[in-house]
C-alpha cells in the first residue's frame, strides 16, 4: 500500500495545469457486436466514439485478407481453420457471441470491409498481424498485398501496423517506411528500448506491465507508449496519469472520461533500487551474554561513575568511553579491555573526527561557558587544548565531529545545546580554534540528549535528533526534511533512544538509527537515496533498560573499507560494544589479488578485519598486502 501511495504522490507531483486525453482504439471493434465484425466496428465509432479501430488480420487459403483473432472460428460458433478455408466458405458461416448478457450475431469481416468503415467513419485502422500464411516472422510474402490494399483505400498515412513479431516489424519498417508501426509486448519491453528506437517502433504494452518510469524511458527516446486493454475509469485515470498516449478499449466511453493533467517529464525521476545490505558481527561483548570486560561501565556501584560514561569515541576497532567522574579515558577493543594511555575529560562528550583524532570535552559536568576541549592527534598522546565559547550556551552531553581537526582544511565539532533551537559548530584547523558559528533555527529544541550526525564534513548539512523526537535533516537552512519518525518501541521503527550514523555505500546515502528496545542498543538502516523502507535491522545487544542502565541510547561510527564494505561500531553503556561489517555482496577480504611472477618484494602490511593496519601480524585473521618493486600488489589471507 505504501508503494502505491508513493507512486500516486509522485504522479501528482509531476502534473501541470494543461489537460488532454489519449487516443481511444476500439478493441476488435467494441463489445457491442461479435468481435471483429462489421457491427462491432460500426458501434465502436457510432456508440463509443473511438478514434481508431483495431483488428486481427489473417490470410485465407485463396489469399484473401480477413479478420479473425483465432486461427479457427470455433470460439464464435464456426468450425473452420482460416488458413485452410476459402473466403466463400468463411462467409457462409454465422457467428454468435454473448457479451455483457447480450447475444450478438454476425459474419466474418474482410479487410476491405474494415478499411471502408475506417474511411467512412474517419478513424484510423490499427492492424494487428497474426501469425498466418505469408505474414509471419519467417515469411512476409503476403504482406505486399495487404500494404497495397491499405494504399488503395487511402490509409497509408493513417494505418498502424501492430504485431509482436519482431522480424515482421523490421520487414515493414524497411520496405514500407510510410506505414506507422507498433510493437505489441508485455513485460518483455525491458531491454528492448534500443531496438524500438533503432526501428522507430512505439510499444503497445499490456496493462500491469509498465509504469510512468517505463513511459518516461520511451518518451526520452522520442517514442509514445500505447497500451491494452483499459475498460474502467479507475484504470483510465491511473494509466493516463502515466502519460500513455493511446488506449485500446472494449467498452470504455471516452466522452465520459475526465481530461488528464499534462506531465512535466523533467520531474519524473525513476526511483533508485534500495541496496541489499548484509551484516556480519566481527566481535561483540555484551552484558546479556555475561562477557563484558571487568571495568566496562556496567553495574558500577558508584552512581556518579555509572552515569559518566554514556558516550564513546570509536576508531579502527578501539572504543574510548570517558568516565568524567574521575577524568579517565577507558579503552576496549576486540580482545577486551586495554589501556588508553590518555587522561579523560570532565564532561560527558567524547568523539572522533573522520581522521581518528580524539576530541574530549573538559569543561565540567554542566558544560557552561567558557568551554574547553582536549584534542589528541591520531596515534599521539600529546594533549592539545582548545578554548572557545558557544554562541548559544547550554548543557550538551553529547558531541560529534567531522573532517580532520589537525589538517589545514580543518574539521568541525557539533553541539546541540539544551534549551536552544540551533546547533553550534566549532571549526578547528591545525589543532587551533578558527570560529564558532550557529545554524538557522531548527524544528526541535535541544535537550541534554540532543545529538548531531555530520554529513560529509559540511557544517551546513547534518542530521539532528532529540531523544524521543525523531531525526531531521538540516540542509543549508532547510530544517524540516523527514528522516526517521518519532518514538515507537516496535523495531524497525524509532524508539526513544539516541544514536545514529550517516554513511555512503555504492553511491547511496544511508542512515542508521536506534531501533531496539529503549536504551539497549540495536539499530535499523534506511536507504535515503532509494527513499525505501528499512533495508536492515539488527536486534538489541542487551536488556539493561533505563532502570538498570542510565544510558539514553547507543552510539555508532562507520569506517569505509571500500565502496561496498563498511565497518560499523556500536557502543551502548551498560549493555556492551560490538563491531560489524556491512557489505553488499561478499565480506571484505582485503585488496584484490593480482597474479605475481618473479618480482622483488618491497614491504608487507597486515590488516585485521576491522581495517586496522600494522607492520606486524595481528592475532586472528589477517589480510597480508605485499608490495613489489614494479608497483604491483598481491593480497593473501593468513590466520595466527
Amino acid at each position: 500500500m505504501r508503494k502505491i501511495i508513493t507512486l500516486m504522490l509522485c504522479l501528482a507531483a509531476v502534473m501541470q495545469a494543461s489537460a488532454w486525453k489519449p487516443l481511444f482504439v476500439g478493441h476488435r471493434g467494441c463489445n457491442r457486436g461479435v468481435e471483429n465484425t462489421v457491427e462491432a466496428y460500426r458501434n465502436g465509432v457510432d456508440y463509443y466514439g473511438y478514434d481508431g479501430l483495431e483488428c486481427d488480420v489473417r490470410v485465407t487459403s485463396d489469399k484473401k485478407y480477413v479478420i479473425s483473432h483465432d486461427e479457427t472460428t470455433e470460439r464464435v460458433g464456426g468450425n473452420l481453420t482460416v488458413a485452410n478455408a476459402t473466403l466463400e466458405q468463411l462467409q457462409a458461416e454465422n457467428y454468435t457471441q454473448t457479451r455483457n448478457g447480450v447475444t450478438y450475431t454476425g459474419k466474418i469481416c474482410t479487410m476491405a470491409e474494415y478499411l471502408d468503415i475506417c474511411v467512412e467513419k474517419g478513424v484510423f485502422p490499427v492492424i494487428e498481424l497474426k501469425w498466418t500464411t505469408g505474414i509471419n516472422s519467417n515469411d512476409m510474402s503476403n504482406f505486399p498485398g495487404l500494404a497495397a490494399l491499405i494504399e488503395e483505400k487511402g490509409l497509408t498515412d493513417k494505418a498502424i501496423i501492430l504485431t509482436s513479431m519482431k522480424p515482421s516489424l523490421e520487414y515493414v519498417r524497411t520496405n514500407y517506411p510510410a506505414l506507422k508501426c507498433q510493437w505489441l509486448c508485455n513485460a518483455n519491453w525491458k531491454d528492448n528500448e534500443p531496438w524500438c528506437q533503432q526501428w522507430n517502433l512505439e510499444p503497445s504494452i499490456s496493462t500491469g506491465n509498465f509504469d510512468i518510469y517505463t513511459v518516461k524511458k520511451f518518451h526520452d527516446l522520442g517514442l509514445d507508449v500505447a497500451c491494452w486493454v483499459v475498460d474502467t475509469e479507475a484504470s483510465y485515470k491511473s494509466i493516463g496519469a502515466m502519460g500513455v498516449k493511446m488506449m485500446t478499449c472494449n467498452s470504455l466511453m471516452p466522452s465520459s472520461m475526465p481530461e488528464l493533467a499534462d506531465i512535466d517529464w523533467d520531474a519524473v525521476v525513476e526511483p533508485v533500487q534500495p541496496l541489499e545490505l548484509k551484516c556480519d558481527t566481527v566481535f561483540k561483548y555484551s552484558r546479556f551474554r555475561g562477557d563484558l570486560p571487568e571495568n566496562f561501565p556496567s553495574g558500577l556501584t558508584d552512581e556518579s561513575a555509572y552515569n559518566s560514561a554514556q558516550m564513546a569515541a570509536m576508531y579502527h576497532g578501539m572504543f574510548y568511553p570517558n568516565n568524567y567522574s574521575n577524568s579517565t579515558l577507558l579503552a576496549f577493543d576486540a580482545d577486551g579491555a586495554t589501556e588508553s594511555g590518555l587522561p579523560g575529560g570532565k564532561s560527558q562528550g567524547v568523539t572522533c573526527d573522520d581522521a581518528g583524532n580524539l576530541i574530549v570535552r573538559d569543561d565540567g559536568a554542566t558544560q557552561s561557558s567558557p568551554n574547553k576541549m582536549v584534542l589528541y592527534r591520531e596515534g599521539d598522546v600529546t594533549p592539545v587544548v582548545v578554548n572557545f565559547e558557544l554562541l548559544n550556551p547550554g548543557r550538551t552531553h553529547f558531541i560529534s565531529a567531522s573532517g580532520d581537526v589537525f589538517s589545514k582544511e580543518g574539521g568541525y565539532v557539533y553541539f546541540f545545546p539544551y534549551t536552544q533551537n540551533v546547533v553550534n559548530v566549532v571549526k578547528i584547523a591545525d589543532g587551533k580554534l578558527v570560529e564558532v558559528t550557529a545554524s538557522s533555527k531548527l524544528s526541535l529544541t535541544g535537550s541534554t540528549a540532543g545529538v548531531v550526525y555530520p554529513i560529509n564534513n559540511n557544517p551546513n548539512k547534518f542530521i539532528y535528533q532529540v531523544r524521543s523526537d525523531g531525526y531531521y535533516l538540516y540542509d543549508n537552512g532547510d530544517k524540516g526534511a523527514y528522516v526517521a519518525g518519532s518514538a515507537s518501541t516496535t523495531p524497525p521503527n524509532r524508539n526513544s533512544s539516541v544514536g545514529g550514523a550517516y554513511f555512503t555505500m555504492d553511491g547511496h546515502e544511508l542512515f542508521l538509527y536506534s531501533s531496539g528496545t529503549n536504551y539497549n542498543g540495536g539499530f535499523t538502516i534506511k536507504d535515503m537515496t532509494a527513499k525505501a523502507e528499512p533495508i536492515l535491522t539488527v536486534p538489541p545487544m542487551g536488556n539493561g533498560g533505563y532502570g538498570a542502565n542510565p544510558s539514553v541510547g547507543a552510539f555508532y561510527r562507520t569506517e569505509k573499507l571500500d565502496d561496498t564494505h563498511v565497518m560499523l561500531y556500536e557502543y551502548c553503556m551498560g549493555n556492551g560494544y560490538a563491531a560489524y561489517q556491512l557489505y553488499l555482496d561478499l565480506p571484505y577480504t582485503g585488496v584484490n589479488e593480482e597474479s605475481v611472477t618473479s618480482k622483488t618484494e618491497v614491504s608487507h602490511t597486515y590488516f585485521d578485519l576491522t581495517g586496522r593496519a600494522s607492520q606486524r601480524p595481528f592475532d586472528g585473521i589477517n589480510i597480508v598486502l605485499t608490495r613489489y618493486s614494479d608497483g604491483t600488489t598481491s593480497a593473501t589471507k593468513i590466520v595466527r
